[in-house]
């Protein structure tokens, strides 16, 4: 669903998905993607990076990871750069 405002990608019935970043990197889509519950207004705590590609009209995803996910996480969210580098300052922050 694309209200104008943001994305939701829903998978599966009650797997519903909102598109926090999307960047073409390397000419492919690629997407941060934060669960949300059933009603989409409220985030769940899981995460995933997908990478798009289509097939006629159709666009299907597959989840980006191993070293394919750690060179793409800081292109496509930046801000996470420093915590993927310094693991600690992500414990330090999440404690708070």
């Amino acid at each position: 669903m694309n209200n104008g405002l943001h994305t939701i990608v829903e998978f599966d019935e009650n797997d519903k998905w909102f598109v926090l970043a999307e960047r073409v990197i390397d000419g492919a889509k690629y997407s941060y993607l934060v669960r949300v519950n059933q009603n989409e207004d409220d985030f769940i705590d899981e995460y995933q990076v997908v990478k798009s590609y289509f097939n006629g009209d159709d666009e299907y995803m597959d989840v980006v990871n191993g070293e394919e996910l750690k060179r793409i996480v800081p292109i496509l969210v930046p801000e996470a750069q420093e915590f993927m580098e310094h693991p600690e300052k992500l414990k330090e922050l999440l404690s708070d």
